[in-house]
This record gives C-alpha cells, sequence and structure tokens, in this order.
C-alpha cells in the first residue's frame, strides 16, 4: 500500500503545484508570489522575519503590474472648431510668413534655410540634439523667420537651458544689413569702441524665442563692456529677456543683454571646422568673419583623422579680455605743445587669429558609424564649454556646429564671485582752530590800517587860481 501511495506522489505533486501557479488577470500566481516574498525575506535578512512576513508580502504585491493603472495618454483632439493652444500655434508655423506689417511676404526662393533635420541626425549619434517632432517644428520656424525677415543666413546656434524656459537660438546675417541706433548726442564715447556690424562679435545678428511657434526677437549688438562684465559672473538664465541681472559686480544691462554676451563668448569659442577647409585672407575677406575663406584646394581627410583634435580648427578669433575680438584701432595723435609729455598707452593684448589649431585639453573627438565606414560621423565634443558640439562627414564634406547648454564655461575650481570693495576706514578727527582774543585781533587791524595810511601816497593841495 505504501509502495502504491508513494508511485502515486509525483502526479499528486505536479497537480498541486500546477494549482499553485495558475495566474490571475494580471499575471501573478501563488507560487510566484511565494517565491518573491522568501527571496525578499532571504536577501534582507531582518531579525524576525516572521513579523515581517505580511509586510513583505504586502510590498510585493504592490509592485506588481496593474492593467487598470495604465491608462493611455489621450488622443489630441480632432474638434477643429475648439482645437488646443498647441494645435493653434504650430498651424502657425504652416501659413505663409508675414513682414513686420502683417502683410504676407512673397517667398524668396533665393533664401535657403540649412537642412536642420540632416543635422541633427549627425549629432542624433553622439546622444545630443532635439526629438524629431521638435526639429521639424524648429526648421519650420527658422523657414519662416528667414523669409520674414529677408535672411541670406539662417541657422540653428542651439538651445540655451534656464531655469523657468529655455531659449532657440537663430544665427542670421540680414540681405540688406538695417540701420543700427545711433548713440545719443552728448553721451560719452565708450572705453572700448563697439565693433561694427558684421565684425567681430557682432557678425551675426541672433534671434531666440522660448517656443518655436511664438514670435523671434533679436538680440541688441553686444558691447564690450558687457562682455567684460559676463567674465565676471555666473547667473543661470530665467527665460524672461526683461528679467534683471543681479550679480556683483554690476552687469550693464537685463538678460537679454547678459544672454547676447555669452553667445559671443560661445560662438568664438566653440565653432570648429575641419583643417585645411578654409584660409585666410585678410587683404581679400569673404562673406565668413575675420577673412577665412573657403579653400579651393581642400581635399576632406579620412574619417580616422579626424580622431585627432589638431585636424580641427576654431572657424573664429578669440575673445579679447576687453570684449573684443581686435585690439581698437590707434587713434591719430594730436600735435600738442613740444614737450609736453605723451600719456602712456595701455599694453595690447596678444589677438589669437581664426583657424587655430583645436587643442586636446579643451576638445574630446569620437566617431561614429552611421551607415557604414564610408559614411562616419566624426563628432567633437568641448571640455570648456559643455553642450557645445561639432560634427563633420567627410565623405559627404560636410560640417555643422551645435550648442545645448546652460550657457557656461566649466571652471577648474568652484566659482568665487569678486569680492567687494574694501571699506574705508573714517577720517581722522579734525582739530579744531584756537579763537584769537579780542585784543589781539584788534591790534593786528590797527597795524594793518597804519600800514596803509603810511603807504598811501600824499595828495598835492589845489592849485589857486
Amino acid at each position: 500500500v505504501i509502495a502504491a501511495l508513494w508511485a502515486k506522489m509525483p502526479a499528486v505533486i505536479d497537480e498541486k503545484r500546477a494549482y499553485l501557479q495558475k495566474v490571475d488577470d494580471a499575471g501573478v500566481s501563488v507560487y510566484g508570489h511565494i517565491t518573491e516574498v522568501l527571496a525578499r525575506i532571504l536577501t534582507a535578512q531582518p531579525d524576525n522575519a516572521l513579523d515581517a512576513l505580511e509586510s513583505v508580502s504586502l510590498e510585493a504585491k504592490a509592485g506588481y503590474f496593474d492593467a487598470a493603472s495604465a491608462v493611455a495618454p489621450p488622443e489630441p483632439s480632432s474638434d477643429l472648431e475648439h482645437p488646443s493652444e498647441w494645435q493653434v500655434n504650430t498651424n502657425a508655423l504652416l501659413t505663409e510668413p508675414k513682414g513686420e506689417d502683417g502683410a504676407e511676404v512673397e517667398e524668396d526662393d533665393s533664401l535657403v534655410t540649412p537642412n536642420l533635420l540632416e543635422e541633427m541626425s549627425f549629432f542624433e549619434l553622439s546622444g545630443v540634439g532635439l526629438s524629431r517632432e521638435e526639429t521639424h517644428r524648429v526648421f519650420a520656424s527658422i523657414h519662416k523667420l528667414q523669409q520674414s525677415k529677408k535672411l541670406s543666413s539662417a541657422r540653428l546656434f542651439g538651445k540655451i537651458l534656464g531655469t523657468a524656459k529655455d531659449y532657440y537660438v537663430v544665427e542670421a546675417k540680414y540681405v540688406d544689413e538695417p540701420e543700427r541706433p545711433e548713440p545719443e548726442e552728448g553721451a560719452p564715447p565708450p572705453p572700448v569702441p563697439l565693433e561694427a556690424s558684421s565684425e567681430g562679435c557682432n557678425t551675426f545678428a541672433y534671434f531666440v524665442t522660448n517656443d518655436p511657434s511664438q514670435e523671434w526677437t533679436e538680440l541688441p549688438q553686444v558691447k564690450p563692456d558687457q562682455i567684460s562684465a559676463a567674465l565676471l559672473i555666473r547667473k543661470l538664465f530665467t527665460g524672461d529677456l526683461q528679467a534683471d541681472v543681479r550679480a556683483y559686480p554690476p552687469f550693464p544691462g537685463k538678460e537679454k543683454e547678459y544672454l547676447r554676451a555669452q553667445i559671443a563668448r560661445i560662438w568664438t569659442a566653440s565653432t570648429l571646422c575641419p583643417k585645411n577647409k578654409f584660409t585666410l585672407d585678410p587683404e581679400d575677406p569673404g562673406e565668413l568673419p575675420f577673412g577665412v575663406k573657403p579653400n579651393d584646394d581642400y581635399l576632406p581627410p579620412p574619417s580616422s583623422a579626424m580622431l585627432q583634435a589638431d585636424h580641427w580648427c576654431k572657424s573664429n578669433a578669440s575673445v579679447l579680455a576687453i570684449g573684443r575680438c581686435t585690439n581698437p584701432p590707434k587713434e591719430e595723435e594730436e600735435e600738442g605743445e613740444e614737450g609736453a609729455a605723451k600719456p602712456k598707452e595701455p599694453e595690447l593684448e596678444k589677438e589669437t587669429p581664426a583657424l587655430t589649431p583645436a587643442s586636446e585639453s579643451e576638445w574630446s573627438t569620437q566617431l561614429f558609424s552611421r551607415l557604414g565606414a564610408g559614411s562616419a560621423v566624426a563628432v567633437a565634443r568641448s571640455l570648456r564649454w559643455p553642450g557645445a558640439f561639432s560634427a563633420a562627414v567627410m565623405k559627404e564634406d560636410k560640417c555643422s556646429n551645435l550648442y545645448i547648454g546652460y550657457g557656461h564655461e566649466a571652471l577648474g575650481a568652484p566659482f568665487r564671485p569678486q569680492a567687494p570693495p574694501t571699506i574705508e576706514s573714517e577720517p581722522d578727527d579734525l582739530s579744531e582752530q584756537v579763537d584769537m582774543p579780542l585784543a589781539d585781533e584788534n591790534a593786528l587791524f590797527r597795524a594793518e590800517a597804519e600800514k596803509n595810511l603810511l603807504e598811501a601816497p600824499e595828495e598835492e593841495p589845489p592849485a589857486e587860481e
């Protein structure tokens, strides 16, 4: 009898195990739950495992997937009579561009917008860039901006992150440069002359917006004192162009001027191009800044060569401490008096020209395979300005730059604000003069009067008739 019962035991055990392994609607079984509870207890090994059994069981149940909690997001509204704000703003990107007077502008086929979708595919390999949907919206917005403002060139400079809102930044040039406001009459000249339009840090015009479906705002031209002040402070952007920049030393302007100063610093320090793709010709400058011209004899090197930092070059000159890319021109000496000492001129900073090779200490490089070995994408990442990237496809001879970050350079040590000036000590107490006695004061007046009488010329008596 015992042998017969023992022979039936495997079948009974399999039957009971099958019962315990039956799953509910959520896909959980008693067998699996007990296994999970025992595994958690053995891992945690509490002091009193029996008391912890119920709490561990409840915790395990709470972590199981619940199909009822998985709710799909609502589908976009198809009600054309009551569209959402996002639909209205996005649909506006597909309408005809309008000028400043509100009238529709006829599109100019000569104004070509760069292929932003292709450029984002380069940076996507390195894990940076915009989403596909965001890229489409930004491209449509840039195209509309270029046609309405009549911009000969317009590219996405990048996206500067803020505490409340972000800034989309477009770098552009006008077909016909607009007239800039003249300085006020009687205003003292700035200590460092402003760089003219299409020169130095003011080579391009920059437009920003918090949302690609909203209007773009042109930032003012940057001044040297604003760049110099931006070197001494470190403030996160808020997303409001009219916000105050509370810092020490005081910054001369609002957030829009501070944003423009930081863009100038990023543009000069983190815009790269392949080596020998351009040449310098200061005597015959072309459309590019700093006398940079395309090299007609350029042949793209193999993609593997771009892994070396010295095969990349900075497209622009560096910013000097005075807030310009070049030292201001010397003023003509005025003819002064002979022998007069001439004031000592300040020492000029050493200028760093364009097309300077990139440094390995400031850039790291990677090579990504896109469609095969021949279409590899070389990407240079800035270590000095986190968020700055340059990508080059050597087989197609294409290069692009992008910045997505907070608009600040990396520091080797924690940032320390400049200390305020020392407090002046109190002046010495003034010693009061002792009053002269009245008798001595009268004696002085008497002596002065007698002296004047003795020195006065004698009057001649009138002549007799």
